[in-house]
């Protein structure tokens, strides 16, 4: 028998009666949809960059004021739903593509490039053309990102058809005719819901749905955004264009949490629009994201074939306190409440107290939230806006790519491991940074390093000790940068994979 021949794409094509022998692939069309802040936007009219381009907009004393306005959600914007996406799409801002370097903001904190992602795929599909990323508006209400996502993923999976109904190699590959894989991170995982939501037909036509940090449930981090001038003293240049852009955003009142996360002493209530707008959001955007909330657990809808990569063991706000000399200011805390299955409080048989509990999660989305809706959980340490470039995240991406059976031992899911805690508002220059470990027991073995998230120059060498302030024995170092950068944190135990964070270093405002 003559031996085979190469079609091009690594698979050995049939050659005078040689059966042909496949690569290990999928055959599926993959979609990979971000987070929020995970797209570049511009300017439609004028092609200027407005985010993810160049990390001097977030810092410019002047340009940066005129991108942060230029971002704010103006009257069309903040009322467009499902029925505008189909019907008169927004053309004011554009997504151009997935972020290509590192980003930050305060609260939000870090968020890695998506590249590493999108290379696992391609190397698992039939062809590169096989996966197709969706950037999309962050900004802008998660129904209306959902419609267009469902009218892409749809025209995606077709020309993806055509191509493999074209290639006699592919056709005998299997008979079965190519499905929709989408791989979806933090927001991207509510856009890909509210896409297969509204498209009954491109639901059935999806095999799989991996999200990664999504917040299901809402995230109580998306108050404290709102939150930021009410909380600080004296806010930073920063921290006020965020504020400002975050209140008027229906992307940012659509993390806002459903659960009951408002804890009043003996009563913990679910946030109402009056609450948000007090806190500093917009009540009408509140109201509309709330009560999708409410609808979603009415509806129960349930993603097809949906996986979950769920970060755990990192310090995460859970619930929400008032200031009581202050009822416009309010805390971040990290624990939950216990819900028993008649939906009410679990509370201390002796005192009637509400059961708090430690949930943990990835630092911006706590675990119940990140697990909702499915059994199949994948346990990984990690923090939120860099799960996607971690290596286990990457490895289960590839395995569900390519249908494997699914591994189950990457965390216990009881927030034991390492964790890793960094100033959610960032730093000034000059200023030493408290960077801290949770999690271990020993420094043995232990490493904290830091270095430059864009030059990669490395900072100097860190010294974990016990931080006598804290009373889980968590190891805390101090790190005083020599220049306004993005700083990479890295806590590697030698025992799990690295957990790292992003945190950015600002020169003081003038």
């Amino acid at each position: 028998m003559e031996a085979g021949r190469s079609d091009g794409w690594g698979h050995e094509v049939l050659v005078a009666g040689v059966p042909p022998v496949f690569g290990d692939r999928t055959r599926d069309a993959c979609v990979v949809v971000p987070g929020i802040m995970g797209s570049v936007l511009e300017d439609a009219a004028t092609g200027r960059p407005l985010w993810g381009v160049d990390l001097a907009t977030l810092t410019d004393a002047l340009t940066g004021e005129a991108l942060f306005t230029a971002l704010r959600g103006d009257a069309r914007e903040r009322e467009a739903d499902a029925a505008t996406a189909r019907r008169a799409p927004l053309t004011r801002i554009r997504a151009t593509g997935l972020l290509a370097k590192p980003w930050w903001l305060p609260v939000f904190q870090g968020l890695d490039p998506y590249s590493k992602a999108v290379e696992v795929l391609e190397k698992v599909t039939l062809a590169r053309e096989a996966v197709a990323p969706f950037p999309y508006d962050w900004r802008l209400a998660i129904s209306y990102n959902g419609a267009l996502l469902a009218r892409a993923a749809r025209a995606h999976l077709e020309r993806w058809r055509e191509r493999v109904a074209a290639v006699p190699e592919w056709r005998a590959a299997g008979e079965a005719r190519p499905r929709l894989v989408f791989v979806a991170h933090s927001m991207g995982g509510l856009v890909v819901r509210a896409a297969l939501e509204q498209d009954p037909e491109l639901a059935a036509d999806t095999r799989a749905v991996v999200t990664v940090g999504t917040p299901f449930l809402g995230s109580a981090k998306s108050v404290l955004a709102l939150n930021l001038l009410h909380a600080q003293a004296k806010p930073g240049r920063l921290v006020r264009r965020v504020q400002a852009m975050a209140a008027s955003l229906p992307g940012v009142h659509d993390l806002l949490p459903g659960y009951r996360c408002l804890d009043r002493g003996l009563e913990v209530e679910r946030l109402t629009a009056g609450d948000v707008a007090r806190f500093g959001g917009d009540r009408d955007l509140a109201a509309r994201s709330l009560g999708e909330h409410a609808r979603r657990r009415a509806d129960r809808f349930l993603l097809p074939g949906h996986r979950a990569v769920v970060g755990e063991a990192q310090p995460t706000v859970q619930s929400l306190e008032e200031q009581h000399a202050n009822l416009s200011v309010v805390m971040g805390r990290h624990h939950a409440f216990d819900v028993g299955d008649d939906g009410e409080l679990v509370r201390d048989p002796a005192t009637g107290i509400p059961a708090r509990r430690d949930a943990s999660g990835d630092s911006t989305v706590h675990m119940p939230s990140a697990g909702s809706g499915t059994e199949a959980v994948h346990y990984v340490f990690g923090q939120h806006g860099t799960l996607m470039r971690h290596d286990e995240s990457l490895r289960q991406i590839h395995r569900i790519a390519l249908e494997r059976p699914q591994r189950t031992d990457l965390g216990d899911g009881t927030g034991a491991g390492p964790g890793l805690e960094t100033p959610h508002l960032g730093g000034t220059l000059g200023a030493p940074l408290t960077l801290t470990a949770t999690g271990l027991d020993t420094t043995a073995g232990v490493s904290l390093s830091v270095r430059s998230a864009t030059t990669g120059r490395p900072g100097h060498p860190l010294v974990l000790r016990r931080d006598p302030d804290r009373t889980d024995g968590a190891l805390s170092a101090r790190f005083t940068a020599d220049a306004p950068d993005l700083y990479r944190v890295t806590l590697d135990t030698g025992r799990h994979p690295p957990v790292t964070q992003l945190v950015l270093v600002t020169a003081p405002d003038a």
